[in-house]
């Protein structure tokens, strides 16, 4: 079975942008302003002074150094403490960075300036607590401070308090409307809720602003448009998503998946064959690839790809599925077992990987064995479907196992439930009219062939062949 990719937030870019607002107040303050009454040496004065130097130039090292020398001839050095600490936190060293903060801090260095560094260090260090205190702090100094508000949203977003990220982005929108950022991680924090509704207009208001994420605001719109069951809206939305950012790596799946659900087979072949070329060592693709070749009746090039399925990803039970279902396909039945056989040491009792093996054993003239498999593929697939509801192709294949297994009344009734999922769907349509016509509900079985010849002459023809044999 499929299940839904859900994706992973983009904040440390927008940090960079809202930590470069704090950095420009930042510089506005006098280098080696000293807000303590215990005054540094001369010595320790030239000595950070070299380190400023140092430090406008980037060369962080060696600004670091200068004001160590500075700090040992005078401890009491709250602005060498503090600019050792932002020197630090360029090189990525928030230990230390946090550490000289602290004592400039403590010190008497200017608060508002410790909590405009601090907050941000601490949240690099995913010190989400201590990051929160500072911006809060910062807001109680400078209430209308956007950055801190933003800041408070950023924090409570990674701490996955989602409604006080709302009200934090909110907030912050009512400072500044056009800040395409804030649109979009408003969108992110709905998400977080599943107020798909909020997190699709939140996501056409980060595109409309101009926001950084443009592929992601446009993946986030996708997955709005999903849930709110509009599949032709959706399929849009993840195509610019990969026009924009084709590295967006989870939206190949996702959108070859919708495809998939709509019967677009060679769609779905093609945008995953997309991702493929950009990630090549991306296993999930390659199963999912498998499976839409089978469902192409593609069953060749289904078995070649699933072996490469199997070597990238080999902790997969799908992969071996898949495979299982190709060799089955191409008649090569013992290969089909061994697959079946692999992915139910990685995944016990799963009823498609059941109905598969138990077709491999029926192809083999060895019912006897198929029929005990059969009633595990039904007993398999009764469970995830109850875990699955809305993913069409369980019900297509709960539908097979109840055939195979004899029930078909309960057939029936799954491959209706599939259509209902997946109304393009052919080979649940095919199945579902081969079920009427072996009930004798002949008008039913020609409502099948009639919807189908709309849909895929080529399938309402095999339906007709199935019937005719008969």
């Amino acid at each position: 079975m499929r299940k839904k990719i859900f994706t992973a937030l983009a904040v440390c870019f927008l940090m960079l942008t809202l930590f470069s607002a704090f950095i420009s107040e930042i510089n506005a303050q006098p280098r080696n302003s000293d807000n303590n009454k215990s005054k540094p040496n001369d010595r320790a004065k030239k000595l950070a002074a070299q380190g400023d130097q140092f430090f406008n130039q980037k060369e962080y090292r060696s600004a670091i150094n200068k004001y160590a020398e500075a700090i040992v001839i005078s401890p009491n050095y709250p602005a060498a403490h503090y600019w050792k600490g932002y020197a630090h936190y360029y090189l990525n060293e928030y230990d230390a960075a946090v550490e000289d903060l602290n004592l400039a801090y403590n010190q008497g260095y200017t608060k508002l300036e410790i909590y405009k560094v601090r907050w941000y260090v601490n949240f690099q260090k995913q010190n989400y607590d201590a990051a929160l205190n500072d911006a809060q702090q910062g807001l109680r100094l400078e209430p209308a401070n956007a950055n801190f508000i933003s800041a408070l949203g950023d924090i409570y977003l990674n701490k996955e308090d989602y409604p006080n990220a709302i009200a934090a982005y909110k907030k912050s929108l009512q400072i500044d409307p056009s800040n395409g950022n804030a649109h979009y991680f408003l969108a992110v924090s709905y998400a977080g809720t599943g107020d798909y509704v909020n997190q699709a207009l939140s996501a056409v208001e980060a595109v409309q602003k101009n926001t950084k994420f443009v592929g992601e605001s446009y993946r986030l719109m996708g997955n709005a448009l999903v849930t709110a069951k509009k599949p032709d809206e959706a399929i849009q939305a993840y195509e610019r998503a990969l026009n924009v950012k084709p590295e967006l790596q989870d939206v190949y799946n996702l959108l070859s998946d919708l495809y998939r659900s709509q019967h677009r087979l060679n769609d779905a072949i093609a945008t995953v064959r997309k991702g493929v070329k950009l990630f090549p060592e991306d296993g999930n693709m390659f199963v999912s690839l498998t499976w839409y070749y089978s469902l192409a009746d593609r069953h060749q090039e289904a078995v070649v790809v699933g072996q490469q399925a199997v070597k990238l990803a080999p902790t997969q039970y799908m992969a071996f599925t898949n495979l299982c279902r190709a060799y089955n396909d191409t008649k090569q039945y013992s290969q089909a077992v061994t697959m079946c056989t692999k992915a139910l040491t990685l995944q016990p009792n799963d009823g498609e990987t059941y109905l598969y093996l138990a077709r491999a054993y029926d192809f083999q003239n060895k019912p006897d064995v198929a029929t005990g498999f059969y009633k595990k593929a039904v007993d398999g697939l009764v469970e995830y479907t109850n875990g699955n509801p809305e993913y069409s192709d369980g019900f297509y294949l709960l539908g097979n196992a109840y055939y195979a297994n004899g029930q078909r009344d309960k057939a029936i009734e799954a491959y209706k439930k599939n259509l209902e999922l997946s109304p393009n769907f052919a080979k649940g349509r095919i199945n579902l009219g081969f079920m009427y016509f072996l009930s004798n509900n002949l008008s039913a079985a020609r409502e099948q062939y009639t919807m189908l010849l709309k849909i895929d002459p080529t399938s309402a023809e095999k339906l007709k062949k199935l019937m005719d044999k008969k």
